[in-house]
């Protein structure tokens, strides 16, 4: 008995080796099959993000096949396991795939070979594996904002490394294990830097006043090449030199590129961009001394090759892939844009397939004194735009200190209508010609949006009233929309009810005085076809749609903010309720964008709230805004990304 109890506690204590750290094997561990993939990457080509890797007979294959969202493979250095992130779980957590001795199949990784090492309810994200493969540097938000991770994979816990209230992302540990250098936003400028593995020596590695991101240590760890811009805010690829120097860009390119990582025997650098209408993957002689392989050539967003380290690379074209899965039911002919907060994700909005764009004008910025102007944040917007050839939609907004009273906040309405005419004119003038459209105000029907006060429909119908006329008389073309109405059913002691604040609108005269009727038609949660008893849903536009037609005003409804705030664990106040799961983030974005379309003829434009707030830095993780994105804080798709793309493209194409 006491023999067959000996055997029976070895038994479950290999067991349990086997179930908790399979990874851990020796480095020189021969392997069967994870040594003939050559290299891995991730795409939405099959409907989500899944890790696909190239096999030596030159065959692709998908190693993941999860219906959530797989991205940023990472290697071990000795080619046996890829960590990678996932939202699997539920949000996004760092996974390990055990690849040796297993032949990827139809139904994907069995569970043995899959562990969840971060296991956290904050979201981690873009891993990097140690030289000895057996810690991964990691981002986290679990401190509130994007900061530096380590975990050893045999321990429960990760240490943090960096503490600041701005973001710290992209890690890469050095060669040699003592350096992890990451892309750091100090200042509101990003800039490489580098932090010992323990959490010491801190220090800027990138010259005074160059910009840098997604570094990349060269193999020998003399070298980092990153990411960072010219003079012409053009993306380029850039090395930094032992003596800190950095030359002339090896490539300098046209759109966004990011992911650098280097081949084994530093003669390449492999990276994403979006050189040719689409997010694919390319490899750079890392001399510079000739152009880039593209190395797919797919639709969908294929993004972070990594090289298998016990393969021999050469940069040949990935094979043809399967055809992509059909897009849904297009939506005719109704425009579709975005709300975006960077500049630099302008070509997104290319990539999406969406014709519109919408920035902001804050007046008090432009004219922080009467008569004294200050252009830049408006002239780089229109020419971000412009330059992607978009159709402009500006909001202006936000009262200068001199034209409220004192005391009073930035959505205070001005107390003189003639100066925001001057303004207006002005800035119509500046615009003619580029911008097609300007919204006024936002959610006047909001307490917060009026000054903190009770809102006034009369008051905002002269508002609008001094706005249309202004900027018809310097630009009869463009399009005056009213202030987006927020849905606010019969309202509340910090609302106006949006249709009650309507009928204000018309009786105040406001009829022949905007080309549009602004609408935010938020449905809290619930499905777009799926109607609140109080109105608080998407369907909400109906309502509306009577109200104007109840005073003869057959104007079209442009819905210029509408979205699904996605549920997190972080505390998002009145937001924290009404989430829903990624999946049904893109299910109900794409379903509001054909009813509108299919259904609704009086609604001429649906702008997506939003694409990009996730990675502004100025937002901590509980901003509920970066929960509306539909971009990942990593900048990697959301399903309703990869949904609207196939469908707004398919539009592009029926048309």
């Amino acid at each position: 008995m006491r023999q067959k109890a000996i055997l029976l506690s070895m038994l479950v204590a290999i067991l349990a080796v086997i179930a908790a750290g399979w990874w851990l094997w020796p480095a020189g561990r021969p392997l069967r099959r994870a040594d003939r993939l050559r290299l891995a990457f991730a795409s939405d080509r099959a409907n989500s993000g899944d890790l696909f890797a190239l096999d030596s007979a030159g065959r692709l294959v998908n190693l993941t096949r999860h219906p959530a969202a797989d991205w940023e493979p990472a290697w071990r250095p000795d080619g046996q396991i890829l960590a990678f992130t996932s939202h699997r779980s539920g949000n996004s957590d760092i996974w390990l795939l055990d690849l040796a001795g297993w032949s990827p199949g139809e139904d994907g990784p069995p569970p043995e070979r899959l562990v969840n090492l971060t296991h956290h309810p904050a979201w981690d994200y873009s891993p990097a594996w140690s030289p000895d493969g057996q810690s991964i540097v990691f981002v986290s938000e679990r401190d509130g904002d994007p900061e530096i991770f380590i975990q050893n994979i045999n321990e429960p816990d990760a240490v943090q490394l960096t503490f600041n209230r701005e973001t710290d992302q992209f890690p890469t540990w050095s060669p040699d294990g003592r350096y992890i250098a990451f892309a750091a936003v100090r200042g509101g400028a990003a800039e490489i830097y580098r932090i010992r593995p323990d959490g010491t020596g801190e220090e800027r590695l990138t010259p005074p006043g160059r910009q840098g991101s997604y570094p990349a240590w060269s193999p020998d760890g003399q070298r980092l090449a990153f990411v960072s811009w010219d003079e012409e805010h053009r993306a380029g690829i850039y090395v930094l030199a032992a003596d800190r120097s950095v030359g002339e860009p090896r490539f300098t390119a046209s759109a966004w590129l990011g992911n650098l990582h280097w081949s084994a025997d530093g003669s390449w650098l492999t990276f994403t961009g979006w050189q040719d209408g689409s997010h694919e993957v390319y490899a750079l002689p890392a001399d510079g001394t000739g152009p880039p392989v593209r190395l797919s050539a797919h639709p969908a967003w294929d993004d972070g090759l990594v090289l298998n380290p016990a393969y021999p690379f050469q940069p040949d074209p990935l094979p043809p892939a399967a055809p992509a899965p059909p897009a849904s039911p297009a939506a005719g002919g109704l425009a579709a844009g975005v709300n975006l907060a960077d500049l630099s994700s302008a070509y997104l909005v290319n990539d999406l397939g969406a014709g519109w764009a919408k920035g902001y004008v804050n007046w008090a910025t432009v004219e922080p004194e009467p008569g004294q102007f200050r252009w830049i944040d408006p002239d780089n917007v229109v020419k971000a735009f412009g330059d992607r050839g978009l159709h402009i939609l500006l909001r202006v907004h936000g009262t200068p200190a001199w034209a409220r009273p004192e005391g009073t906040p930035l959505s205070f309405p001005p107390t003189d209508p003639d100066a925001f005419a001057r303004f207006l004119t002005r800035l119509a003038a500046r615009y003619r010609g580029r911008v097609a459209a300007y919204e006024i105000w936002n959610e006047p029907n909001l307490n917060y949006e009026w000054g903190n006060q009770r809102p006034d429909p009369a008051a905002y119908a002269g508002l609008l009233k001094t706005a249309y006329t202004a900027i018809k008389q310097v630009d009869p073309q463009a399009v005056v929309v009213s202030g987006g109405l927020a849905t606010t059913g019969g309202g509340s002691d910090t609302a106006y009810g949006d249709l009650d604040f309507l009928h204000g609108m018309y009786q105040a005269g406001v009829r022949g005085y905007f080309d549009a009727l602004g609408s935010h038609p938020y449905a809290y949660g619930l499905p777009p076809d799926t109607s609140h008893p109080d109105g608080l849903s998407f369907d909400r536009v109906l309502a509306q749609r009577q109200v104007m037609l109840a005073y003869g005003d057959d104007s079209p409804i442009w819905i210029t903010e509408v979205g699904w705030v996605l549920q997190s664990h972080w505390d998002l106040g009145e937001h924290a309720a009404i989430g829903v799961s990624e999946a049904q983030q893109a299910e109900y974005l794409v379903r509001a964008y054909q009813k509108a379309g299919s259904e609704w003829p009086f609604v001429q434009a649906f702008f997506i709230f939003n694409l990009d707030f996730s990675l502004a830095p100025w937002y901590l993780s509980a901003e509920p805004m970066r929960w509306y994105a539909i971009l990942n804080p990593n900048r990697t798709p959301r399903p309703a990304y990869t949904s609207l793309r196939q469908i707004l493209h398919h539009n592009e194409q029926g048309n």
